[in-house]
């Protein structure tokens, strides 16, 4: 019985397989064929099978759904505005590389608290976000490796891989359709922005601060690099244990967190406000309290 059973297992992956690449073939447009791709990738459809539960924050309104369903699958976003208020003609991909309105860094910031949220449901000791390394000099160094003093990561917590043990973490989103990236698969894509993080810190946290680095390297489509993803496995791993629960249940939890994480933070910057959100009216602390008519002023009460 297990046998034949792992056989209709095998038989009905091919055939998945067999039906994504027909169904690859038979889309012209390049970055269409590129959303199916990346829409394939482990953990990305988390948002759509997950439960609607409030208190976990997986709930989108129809608006936020049909946006991310129209990112998915690459169909132009309806009531987008054609002109980006930084002069660019406006579309999906300027709208989640474009830095002005600060929603950019909004996405990094919400998913490394999402990533820190984590590592403080498995008992990690010491986890904070954005802390600041020790000083240290060049020449101890390759070339490349950020030595200035006051550079910070993303996270650091006790305890992920070793009972005394530190680990730095810094997080990186990268979109798939930039002009830097269209020339590349997922892979490459990875692989170049995880060598760029170790690049930059791998060093100067090994031996300078004696610990270890994990560079988290995403997709704005919810893709993780591999590193990224024996991260989370060994995260599981802890909370599970804790907790004692099943493990692909918490991995599955994870993927799912994560997912939101980044798809909430991902819909903020569709429709975004990007230029001047106050008009130049004179601010109350810059009024007189004394020009402010009070109760005792007035002739009837």
């Amino acid at each position: 019985v297990r046998k034949k059973k792992d056989e209709l297992i095998l038989e009905k992956d091919t055939w998945f397989k067999y039906e994504r690449e027909r169904i690859l073939n038979l889309v012209a447009s390049t970055s269409r064929r590129r959303a199916f791709e990346h829409a394939a990738e482990k953990g990305v459809s988390s948002w759509i099978s997950a439960l609607p539960l409030k208190a976990l924050g997986y709930t989108l309104n129809k608006q936020d759904f049909r946006n991310a369903l129209c990112i998915r699958y690459d169909w132009p976003i309806p009531n987008l505005h054609r002109q980006c208020a930084c002069g660019e003609k406006n579309d999906i991909d300027h709208t989640l590389t474009c830095k002005k309105g600060g929603y950019v860094y909004y996405r990094h910031n919400v998913l490394a608290e999402a990533e820190a949220e984590l590592l403080r449901e498995a008992k990690c000791r010491n986890v904070h976000t954005e802390p600041a390394l020790l000083p240290t000099v060049p020449e101890l160094h390759p070339k490349g490796t950020i030595t200035t003093d006051g550079a910070r990561l993303d996270i650091v917590a006790t305890g992920l891989y070793g009972r005394c043990e530190r680990t730095f973490m810094d997080v990186r989103i990268t979109h798939a359709n930039t002009p830097s990236n269209r020339a590349l698969n997922l892979e490459q894509i990875y692989s170049r922005n995880e060598n760029e993080k170790k690049r930059k810190y791998n060093s100067r946290v090994i031996n300078t601060e004696k610990s270890t680095f994990v560079p988290l390297v995403f997709t704005t489509t919810g893709g993780q690099a591999p590193e990224c993803q024996r991260y989370h496995k060994r995260v599981a791993e802890l909370i599970a244990s804790k907790r004692n629960e099943n493990l692909p249940h918490v991995m599955s939890y994870i993927r799912t967190k994560i997912c939101f994480a980044l798809l909430k933070s991902v819909l903020v910057s569709i429709h975004g406000v990007r230029g001047k959100q106050t008009r130049n009216n004179t601010p109350v602390k810059d009024i007189s309290f004394g020009l402010i008519p009070t109760e005792e002023m007035y002739e009837c009460r």
